[in-house]
């Protein structure tokens, strides 16, 4: 969305707001599309285009044969020797691969052709496994064609399955329900060593998931009959409403310092992470990570990676932030859009009519709609919480309203998003909790 450089003053985000150094960025056009596989493309750090990106390109044939000699070893024997004359590059071979000596292969490493979830091994035969980071949900493919941070069995090679975004071995079923060859505590369930604490498909204890719309995380602990309470007892399936935020046990902040040369984003999203660990019961743990490490995200198209035992905070829009632009793309419950020039707030539940419409005619610095969203990717289990303004005034009214409004009385908060508008009423450009409404709701 469009910026304008203002200066943030002293921000109520609670003490640790104080001090904060914060400026925005510069304007831009409000339509850019987003880049290839989903990244959010440059544009305004609140909001982006949610026109989808390119896939991968496919892979190149044949190479042409020089004059007297022959063709290159690839597939297709689309080559031509002297004369323009076709040439068959490997005869005789289905593959169409063959090695120097004429030996028919099913691919050759150095045009690695194999189908996706599979790669050229130094035998020349398709295995499973990835190739590149193309084949990685994260991004990123090991020396040992896992994936890393992988988000199911088919990006691991061999016989290794994916237990806890991790490749390895997978457990017997005589360990089903145990610990036994599983590490760090984790349980065997199905084959895979799972942690029962975070993972809506065996909540508690394996077999128990999660139904749509909900995630396993903390709860309060029962007493198992031995004057004390296990693991399974302290989790359970909670709906995806900002109420079960402090569910949660470990917070990513992501920062967005690559692409954004100044403080913008970046404090109100450390604000609501110090507000998360200062206000939740039990406390969770929270981190910073930039968007573009492997850690949480995709650093390339902003997807989220992460297990479902972490939350994504993300401050801002598409524009600075690739995860952003990935969610609204695909999961996210609200997405922005610009029509006839205007920056444009829909909801998932009535893409027809937009949420709200900013005319840009106002005061950007005393008034903004801002919107609150907590979604779940089904595919990777991650949690993320975005909150953005259309503009960096509305992005800070929401965090001040995350920090003074939603935490004190999060029960209340029902709801997987929300959009409220604020006006600044005393001409101080700081929100206070009186000049913010809610506008529009839902799950």
């Amino acid at each position: 969305m469009l910026r304008t450089p203002r200066a943030l003053g002293t921000l109520l985000l609670i003490g640790f707001w104080l001090g904060a150094a914060c400026s925005t960025g510069e304007q831009h056009d409000p339509g850019s599309p987003a880049v290839d596989s989903g990244a959010a493309g440059e544009g305004d750090s609140q909001a982006g285009s949610t026109s989808a990106g390119n896939g991968g390109k496919a892979g190149n044939g044949g190479k042409s044969g020089a004059q007297g000699g022959s063709a290159g070893k690839g597939v297709g024997g689309g080559g031509a020797g002297a004369g323009g004359e076709p040439v068959d590059e490997c005869p005789g071979c289905p593959s169409g691969f063959c090695l120097d000596d004429g030996t028919c292969v099913d691919c050759l490493a150095s045009d690695d052709q194999c189908p996706a979830g599979q790669y050229c091994t130094d035998a020349n035969v398709c295995a499973k496994g990835c190739k590149d980071a193309a084949s990685c949900a994260s991004g990123s493919c090991s020396a040992e064609h896992g994936c890393e941070r992988c988000i199911g069995d088919a990006e691991c090679s061999g016989q290794d399955v994916c237990s806890n975004g991790k490749c390895g071995p997978a457990c017997s079923e005589a360990e089903e329900g145990q610990q036994a060859s599983c590490a760090d505590g984790l349980t065997c369930c199905s084959l895979h060593c799972s942690d029962v604490e975070v993972d809506s498909d065996n909540c508690g204890a394996c077999g128990a998931s999660c139904a749509g719309g909900q995630f396993c995380g903390l709860s309060e602990c029962e007493d198992d009959g031995s004057g004390g309470a296990g693991p399974s007892d302290c989790v359970a399936c909670h709906d995806v409403a900002l109420a079960n935020l402090c569910s949660i046990g470990k917070v990513i902040v992501i920062l967005d310092t690559n692409k954004n040369p100044t403080e913008g984003n970046r404090a109100p999203a450390r604000a609501v992470g110090a507000a998360l660990e200062a206000q939740c019961q039990p406390t969770p743990t929270v981190r910073e990570e930039e968007q573009d490490s492997v850690s949480a995200l995709n650093f390339t198209t902003g997807r989220p990676v992460s297990s479902g035992g972490e939350l994504l905070l993300v401050a801002g829009g598409s524009f600075y932030q690739n995860l952003e632009g990935y969610v609204e793309q695909s999961i996210s419950p609200l997405y922005v859009k610009v029509e006839d020039g205007k920056q444009q707030l829909f909801s998932r539940e009535d893409a027809a009519t937009p949420v709200v419409i900013d005319t840009n005619d106002d005061d950007i610095e005393s008034h903004d709609f801002f919107a609150l969203q907590f979604m779940r990717d089904a595919a990777s289990g991650s949690l993320v919480l975005n909150l953005q303004g259309f503009w960096l005034s509305g992005t800070e009214a929401a965090a001040f309203f995350v920090i003074n409004g939603v935490l004190p009385d999060l029960a209340r908060f029902d709801r997987a998003w929300y959009v409220y508008e604020w006006t600044d009423a005393n001409d101080d450009q700081q929100p206070d909790l009186a000049e913010i409404e809610l506008v529009a709701s839902g799950r």
